[in-house]
């Protein structure tokens, strides 16, 4: 998902003061937060992880990492 396509959706949810969480470790909710006080921008192999346990992607050094040049590592934004 992109940048452009997060906003898109959630601007057309009706009452804009929601609050917005994201899911916990093994269960509940929690409040989404920016330490540096803005979103952190990352580099990531997509699609990398089969194992159901880690997330699809990996965060990595775009030059130097271990999955070859097939692998496609695209900047994102973590939230």
């Amino acid at each position: 998902m992109t940048v452009k396509q997060l906003i898109e959706i959630l601007s057309q949810i009706e009452n804009q003061d929601l609050r917005v969480v994201i899911k916990g470790y093994e269960r509940g909710y929690d409040d989404i937060e920016f330490p540096e006080g803005a979103p952190l921008t990352i580099d990531v192999a997509l699609n990398v992880n089969p194992q159901w346990y880690y997330g699809n992607h990996e965060r990595v050094s775009p030059e130097h990492h271990q999955y070859g040049k097939h692998v496609e590592v695209v900047k994102a934004i973590v939230i």
